[in-house]
This record gives structure tokens, sequence and C-alpha cells, in this order.
């Protein structure tokens, strides 16, 4: 019974000590685990298909400089500035 509960604390303890390891992996950005998501699984899916097939390509590059443009600011800033200052 004591040996159970000593592999079911090793077992915890190992648990915790791959948690910690991967957090730390986390900021160093070498592994995405618990605050960052990559963007999309099927980039990764196209990525691959581009590989095997060259046509693929361009719905990769379509698909980010789409992702590009949403990141970009609109250059829309009317509401920063003062009301004499925006255009009608």
């Amino acid at each position: 019974m004591i040996e159970v509960a000593l592999w079911i604390c090793f077992a915890v303890g190992v648990l915790y000590g791959l948690h910690t390891l991967f957090l730390w992996m986390e900021t160093k950005g070498w592994l995405y685990y618990r605050s960052k998501r990559p963007s999309s699984g099927a980039t990764s899916i196209l990525e691959v298909a581009a590989i095997l097939d060259p046509s693929a390509r361009a719905a990769v590059e379509a698909r980010q400089e789409r992702a590009g443009e949403e990141d970009e600011d609109s250059g829309d800033d009317d509401g920063q500035r003062k009301p004499a200052d925006r255009v009608a």
C-alpha cells in the first residue's frame, strides 16, 4: 500500500516538473504550451500541401498576406484627432 502511494507521489512530482519545464520553455519561445497559441492548424496543413503540390503555394501565400493585412493599422485615426481637424 505504501509503495502505491509513493509511486503516485512520484508521478505527481514528475508531472509538476514537466509542467514547470514546459512553462520555462514557453518563456524562451521554444514551445506553445498555455498562454500562446499558433495562428491556425490549417496553415500548417497548407504548408505541407504546398510541398507536395506546388500550386497550393498560392493558397498559403494568400492566407499569410491576408493575416498580414489584418495586423496592419487601417489608417483611420479620426477617433484620435481633434474635432476641428477631422475630415468631413
